[in-house]
């Protein structure tokens, strides 16, 4: 391992060390979504065209790979206008995407018209082949180890993969609470494929991953989607499941979910998460509180405020990013992300302006 006075920490590493909460030169720099509205406005502002992002901005890169554990339905366009098509996807949802702009894809209809087709649903991955690659993500996955990044696998979170995917929020929400046993078993059928088609993935295709990252948003703006209780004793089990194969596979393992997680944060860090990201800060998130609670059992990914970056002037800026860094930096384990993702709402010359106080303030002296 490097000095910590030494340039010569491999990306992946100082990640790593971070998240292990060991003694590093300075905290890293990430990003995972840029706008492309967000790059449009910059290159109008002066950014050179078509430059890479983190190579402009010295951004410690993250390269993740995404494991399709959908049942692998046909896709198929049922709707097509100037500004929308609608697609049937790989997961049986029915989806309207806009073409114009970058916006989140609207759900029309779900995979399972309603808890009682769960488990004929689920059926099909009895006889789902798991040894299926994506060779685009594998190029990707194997130029980003070549170059010493940090690479996390993300498969599709079970309780999100039931609200998100299967049933959608009202009935799979509700589903939690009035059939519990049928929600259960489909998660436990659906970790078992993913953890089988990972350890494919990893020990006989041999990639080799820094950590298991899941995206869920379990959280909204006012706390948690689910009672604790049922978080308990329903999800809790199979995060531990996965902390377990990350333990056997020397695997971090990592948690982004927007939201209030003031309330989830007990919970996180009994299931054994290493990393919570993003801390979104417009939903009450502040980790000049949360690290003095937290901040010895889990690394902290983010909370620098997007709403503020966008809006602020040079002192507000600066206020929020050595106000959050002082406290974020004590005892190690924080990396920078921004509260979200990267919106056109903020200039190039203020996320220029942040990127310059962050390289300032972020070094452990």
């Amino acid at each position: 391992m490097p000095g910590l006075e030494s340039e010569a920490w491999a990306q992946g590493e100082l990640i790593v060390e971070t998240i292990r909460r060991r003694p590093v030169p300075r905290i890293p720099l990430t990003e995972i979504c840029f706008w492309p509205e967000t790059v449009e406005r910059w290159e109008r502002e002066g950014l050179p065209r078509s430059c890479n992002l983190h190579e402009h901005f010295g951004l410690d890169r993250i390269g993740i790979y995404g494991p399709d554990l959908s049942p692998r339905r046909p896709r198929r366009v049922v709707g097509d206008d100037a500004d929308t098509v609608v697609q049937v996807d790989e997961w049986g949802r029915t989806v309207q995407s806009l073409k114009q702009t970058t916006a989140t894809p609207v759900n029309l209809a779900y995979g399972v018209p309603d808890v009682t087709y769960l488990a004929a649903y689920m059926e099909q991955y009895a006889a789902l082949d798991h040894r299926v690659i994506d060779p685009a993500q594998l190029q990707e996955y194997r130029q980003c180890r070549e170059a010493g990044d940090f690479t996390a696998v993300s498969p599709m979170e079970p309780a999100w993969f039931v609200i998100e995917y299967l049933l959608g929020f009202e009935e799979g929400l509700m589903a939690f609470l009035s059939h519990p046993q049928e929600v259960s078993r489909a998660m436990h059928r659906f970790m078992d494929y993913s953890l089988r088609h990972l350890r494919w993935l990893i020990d006989e295709q041999g990639l080799r991953f820094d950590a298991l990252w899941f995206f869920a948003d379990l959280c909204f703006k006012n706390g948690m989607l689910l009672p604790p209780a049922v978080y308990r004793e329903l999800v809790l089990p199979l995060h531990r499941a996965y902390r377990q194969f990350c333990d056997e596979h020397e695997l971090l393992f990592m948690l982004h979910c927007d939201g209030d997680v003031r309330d989830f944060m007990p919970l996180v860090v009994e299931a054994g998460f290493d990393v919570i990201q993003p801390l979104e800060a417009r939903a009450g998130n502040d980790i000049r509180l949360l690290k003095p609670q937290w901040g010895d059992r889990i690394t902290m990914m983010g909370n620098i405020n997007a709403d503020m970056i966008a809006n602020g002037g040079e002192e507000q800026i600066r206020h929020e990013v050595v106000s959050k860094l002082d406290a974020a930096m004590q005892r190690g384990g924080y990396i920078y992300h921004i509260d979200h993702s990267v919106p056109p709402t903020i200039s190039l010359a203020n996320y220029s302006l942040l990127i310059r106080l962050l390289k300032e303030n972020g070094v452990y002296r």
